[in-house]
C-alpha cells in the first residue's frame, strides 16, 4: 500500500483568478510527486522498470528546475522574502511547467 496527497490551500483561490484570464503561480511540485510516488510505486509492482525510471527522472527535473533558479512565487518567498518577492524572480504556473519540462527533455 502507498499514500501520496498533494498539497492543498490556496489551489482554490489560484483556479478562481485563473478562470477570470489572470496568471497564477501555483507550485505544482506537490501534485507532481503525488503522481511520481504512485507511477513508481505501479511501476514496482509490475516491474515496469521504464515507468519507474520516468517517475524518478520527472521529480529530478523538479529539482533541477528550482535549483538553476527556475521556481514558482511561493519558492521565490522563501529565498527573498515575501515582500521582497518581484515578478523577475519567478515564473506563472505554465511557465514553470515548461521550465520542468525543459529540463527533463535534456536528461
Amino acid at each position: 500500500t502507498v499514500e501520496s496527497e498533494a498539497a492543498h490551500g490556496t489551489v482554490t483561490r489560484h483556479y478562481r483568478e485563473h478562470q477570470k484570464g489572470n496568471p497564477t503561480s501555483t507550485n505544482p511540485v506537490a501534485s507532481i510527486y503525488a503522481w511520481t510516488r504512485g507511477l513508481e510505486h505501479r511501476g514496482k509492482l509490475d516491474g515496469n522498470n521504464d515507468l519507474i525510471a520516468f517517475s524518478q527522472k520527472l521529480e529530478k527535473a523538479c529539482v533541477d528546475t528550482i535549483d538553476s533558479g527556475k521556481m514558482t512565487k511561493d519558492l521565490a518567498g522563501c529565498i527573498y522574502g515575501l515582500k521582497n518577492v518581484k515578478p523577475e524572480h519567478y515564473l506563472n504556473t505554465m511557465d514553470f511547467l515548461q521550465a520542468i519540462r525543459e529540463t527533463q527533455e535534456k536528461m
